[in-house]
């Protein structure tokens, strides 16, 4: 089910059954966007709220571009820490492209997290690679 979309720029689904969410992201730095990319990012963390769950798939084998600076400091200062202390989330598959080009974006905001984090980031090529590594990955960790 689609919970949020910003055309051009990310759609966000529930999978219930799953207990997942999914973030297809397409764009990360519209131009002179940084206001948008601020609103969707505390939609995410929004929905977060609502829909609590462990795990979460990040499409970004596609998404062109990178979050600005001012995008990834929010990011590492603001988000990341919100997210980490207020939900349950635990565990990021993150599609990735094969285009080395098209990783940086991805590489950048999963640098944002400290290496003490108490979460499990893990790169894949595909969304079916992503729901099976999450499949074998623990329920209600603390």
């Amino acid at each position: 089910m689609i919970l949020y979309e910003v055309p051009n720029i990310i759609k966000i689904f529930y999978d219930k059954e799953n207990e997942l969410l999914v973030h297809e992201w397409l764009e990360y730095n519209p131009e002179n966007q940084d206001y948008t990319i601020f609103n969707i990012l505390q939609k995410i963390y929004d929905i977060f709220l609502t829909h609590p769950v462990e795990k979460v798939i990040v499409q970004a084998e596609q998404t062109k571009g990178a979050f600005s600076p001012s995008i990834q400091k929010y990011i590492r200062d603001v988000q990341f820490p919100r997210i980490l202390s207020d939900t349950k989330l635990r565990f990021v598959a993150t599609v990735i492209s094969k285009d080395e080009r098209m990783v940086i974006g991805a590489l950048l905001w999963q640098m944002q997290f400290d290496d003490e984090a108490k979460i499990i980031l893990h790169n894949v090529r595909s969304e079916s690679e992503a729901r099976e590594w999450l499949t074998t990955m623990p329920n209600h960790c603390v």
